[in-house]
């Protein structure tokens, strides 16, 4: 289970500093950009959507990834609606 969590966090932080230096000049800053739901498009609440469209990542792996972790102990649930509480509504 350290090894998962481990794994996890590598591929997080890994996913974090590709973000700031992806290297091309069209994005917006990254700073500029805003975490929020994005309910026209989500399914349930919408937040995978929201996570798709602020990390540029295609909303069905953002999907399958959050439903392996939903598999794994329920974390995934947990943490659905934790973002769900905390981002704002997109718009």
């Amino acid at each position: 289970m350290l090894g998962l969590i481990r794994i996890g966090a590598y591929l997080l932080s890994g996913f974090t500093v590709w973000q700031f230096f992806d290297g091309n000049a069209a994005h917006t800053l990254p700073l500029a950009k805003q975490l929020a739901l994005d309910t026209s498009h989500g399914m349930i609440f919408g937040v995978c959507a929201g996570v798709s469209q602020y990390t540029g990542v295609d909303v069905s792996l953002i999907r399958f990834i959050w439903a392996l972790s939903c598999a794994y102990r329920g974390i995934g649930i947990v943490l659905y609606l934790l973002a769900f509480i905390i981002m704002p509504a997109y718009g």
